[in-house]
């Protein structure tokens, strides 16, 4: 499939405006028989460029598996347009274009980050087609959304309530708090700030920083020098980086707690900072629960072993697994139509199902189901915030992340 640069996108789109969709493209896309085109824009490259490839494998398998089961809607197939968001706002907003107007997709998934989320938000409600993002900002599923936004991840605000509690559990006396001006970090600083007031302990200083500066190491010596027991720092892998390695050329000792997209990436952060630099830092994700019989059946699927961990391709599964359910549940592939069977399908009441060729069928035999998912139980609310997903916390040792516990807000 080709892949598009940022140049050609702009050149391609850059005057497209934000318009519904015309009728004659509608009658010519969903003809009878022809493929069912699912827009996907993933980081292949950028900030979140370690998950982006494992995601881009997760969406091929399940759209196959879905394919060779039959399909959906009397045999149609799904087809995929997977691009790369280059962990970008401007980049996933063009994609998002693209796929509604170009590639004539009713579902748009994938959408890692805040900044994909945010820009690409409004296109969709415009033009009334589904967005499923695994981004975590409180404003992606905020105001009147028409039900065509889904969050297939922990809300940031639930994620400072897990962290502060933990941070509360490690009995640190003083907190310093940084974080990086970004809709997602916010409420989680917040979030984390509230519980360690509330608790009695003291925070020492609080700072949001600057993305991309060419250094930190003046906020590294306002937050550490006042030398608070631990410092939380919530941010984004590549600031990280050069926040630790500022901490470390000035000696402090203050224990760090991040998030697992910081501290661990992959593997990225240790890589980049060497294992003594990284030693001992605490980092906190939302993850899926790896107990569960649908986790088991996604690592066979991936053709990984059945203790490997993966934090976001289990969404992407999800999230092209609920396209196809609602689409067979509402007997169309317009999003106007199948966007209002996803919590039918998800929520129940109905049938408990965890396999996503499973619940086609039970759907097109007229059964009510209850689906359970790869990375989550895939329940909502109405708004599209997804409900009880939880959080593992791990630590930095000896250059690798050593699991610590698993928690639900």
């Amino acid at each position: 499939m080709q892949k598009f640069t940022r140049r050609k996108i702009l050149k391609t789109l850059g005057a497209a405006a934000v318009t519904p969709l015309a009728a004659p493209f509608l009658n010519l896309a969903h003809a009878q028989g022809a493929t069912i085109p699912i827009g996907v824009a993933l980081p292949m490259t950028g900030n979140a460029g370690p998950y982006g490839p494992d995601m881009a494998e997760a969406a091929k398998r399940t759209v196959a598996k879905i394919n060779t089961g039959g399909g959906i809607l009397g045999g149609r197939k799904l087809e995929l347009f997977i691009e790369d968001s280059e962990s970008s706002a401007s980049v996933a907003a063009n994609l998002s274009q693209k796929f509604i107007n170009v590639n004539k997709c009713q579902s748009l998934v994938g959408y890692w980050g805040t900044p994909e989320g945010m820009s690409s938000r409004p296109i969709a409600i415009q033009n009334k087609v589904v967005l499923m993002v695994s981004s975590a900002a409180n404003a992606i599923t905020e105001g009147d959304s028409q039900g065509y936004v889904w969050r297939f991840q922990m809300k940031a605000t639930d994620w400072g309530i897990v962290i502060g509690r933990a941070v509360q559990r490690l009995s640190y006396k003083s907190i310093g708090l940084m974080g990086l001006q970004n809709a997602f970090v916010l409420p989680i600083m917040k979030g984390v700030e509230e519980q360690v007031k509330a608790s009695g302990r003291t925070v020492t200083d609080s700072l949001i920083y600057n993305p991309e500066q060419p250094s930190y190491r003046a906020e590294v010596e306002r937050i550490f020098g006042k030398k608070p027991e631990a410092v939380c720092c919530f941010g984004l892998l590549p600031d990280f980086v050069s926040i630790m390695k500022e901490v470390y050329r000035g000696g402090f000792d203050s224990k760090v707690v991040a998030l697992s997209i910081m501290a661990d990436a992959e593997g990225k952060f240790v890589e980049a900072v060497g294992a003594q630099v990284a030693e001992g830092v605490r980092h906190f994700q939302p993850m899926p629960d790896t107990s569960a019989a649908a986790y088991k059946k996604f690592t066979k699927l991936m053709g990984a072993p059945e203790d490997k961990l993966f934090l976001f391709p289990p969404n992407t599964h999800d999230q092209i697994a609920v396209t196809a359910m609602a689409m067979e549940k509402a007997k169309s592939p317009m999003a106007s139509d199948w966007s209002k069977q996803i919590m039918a399908v998800c929520n129940g009441p109905g049938e408990n199902v965890d396999d996503v060729v499973d619940a086609l069928k039970l759907i097109r035999a007229g059964k009510a189901i209850n689906f359970s998912g790869a990375g989550s139980t895939c329940d909502f609310t109405p708004n599209g915030d997804q409900l009880g997903r939880g959080m593992g916390q791990w630590i930095n040792k000896g250059g690798k992340s050593v699991f610590v516990e698993y928690a639900k807000p």
